[in-house]
């Protein structure tokens, strides 16, 4: 009943990206032509896809073969223009989402912030010529065009099912597919539990290579200690779709959640909510969990008698590919022929 009533503004609203995006079709919007190598991760959906574990998987799968640069928008800083990461860099310097992946790859590539992302490509491309640049998400920024661009699509919420915001969370119409280069259907259950095939016909008339990817949730770890046995596990997160992060645990586990909206900045107020909260109920196989992009915004708000007291574990995981040398193969194909 609620998306019916807000069908009206969804439809205004795609109006106005049809002009746009008519705009910039028939080049009275300028598009920038990125050049040398860049690779796009996005998505038609306002969150949740999972952009940056792609692009952390890219930055591993390209480093060895030339030198990789990381472009992110920098979303919820309190900052603005062009920064480039290091080791001084905090998440309201720069956002959550860059801070995760630099503190995860810092050692295999280089990290910036920009809000007009023609800046920041300017600015990276005259410090490493020969660099492949990857775009956090900007798919819908018309204003440059990466080389290749890769579309992400939840397999619960595939984007031919959605709705435009607000009735749903599409940011453009599926027919922005038109621009895309490849779809990865990516959160997607055990693989063998579906047909890939006949979902892969969903997206057939876009004529470009679908792929699949899941993730893999490794064991608990705290200060290197790995929680063996989970009874039940407190959840604190402030993620687009924070529901899917219960599939990390075993059915039987007694599971709690704390959520904020996504990229939420958390207070001191907010730590200690969380624990006097997880103090209510816990056993010694209680477990508090966040996630990569929540804690570098946790972390620092938590003494040392935090951290001795209470058992916050760190929730992680890797990309599981369907046909992972077929991926890959696809992404090497584009950087050796260009």
């Amino acid at each position: 009943m609620r998306k019916l009533a807000l069908y009206p503004l969804s439809l205004l609203y795609g109006l106005a990206i049809w002009v746009r995006n008519l705009f910039f079709d028939l080049g009275i919007l300028q598009t920038q032509h990125i050049s040398g190598l860049s690779i796009c991760v996005g998505n038609l959906n306002v969150g949740g896809t999972g952009k940056s574990p792609h692009v952390g998987y890219l930055i591993g799968l390209l480093s060895p073969l030339v030198q990789v640069q990381v472009l992110s928008r920098g979303y919820g800083r309190k900052t603005k223009g062009f920064i480039a990461l290091s080791t001084n860099s905090t998440a309201a310097h720069v956002g959550d989402e860059p801070q995760m992946l630099f503190n995860q790859y810092q050692d295999k590539a280089q990290f910036a912030v920009c809000e007009k992302r023609s800046i920041g490509i300017d600015r990276l491309r005259k410090e490493q010529p020969a660099s492949l640049i990857l775009l956090d998400d900007a798919f819908q920024h018309r204003y440059v065009k990466a080389g290749l661009n890769i579309v992400l699509s939840v397999y619960d919420q595939p984007v031919h099912e959605d709705y435009l915001i607000p009735a749903g969370r599409l940011r453009e119409p599926i027919s922005g597919l038109k621009r895309a280069d490849a779809i990865v259907i990516t959160k997607c259950p055990k693989f063998e539990t579906f047909d890939l095939n006949e979902l892969k016909k969903q997206y057939q008339k876009w004529q470009i290579p679908v792929f699949f990817s899941r993730y893999t949730y490794h064991a608990l770890q705290s200060k290197g200690r790995i929680l063996e046995q989970i009874n039940e596990v407190f959840i604190v997160s402030g993620v687009a779709l924070p529901k899917q992060l219960n599939e990390a645990f075993p059915p039987s586990t007694n599971i709690r959640h704390r959520t904020f909206r996504d990229h939420h900045t958390y207070t001191p107020m907010d730590m200690e909510e969380i624990h006097h909260f997880f103090d209510t109920f816990a056993t010694t196989n209680s477990a508090i969990v966040t996630t990569a992009k929540d804690w570098v915004k946790i972390q620092p708000l938590l003494s040392a008698e935090d951290l001795q007291k209470y058992p916050w574990y760190l929730l992680t995981f890797e990309l599981e590919w369907s046909d992972q040398n077929a991926f890959n193969q696809f992404i090497s194909t584009y950087v050796v022929s260009n």
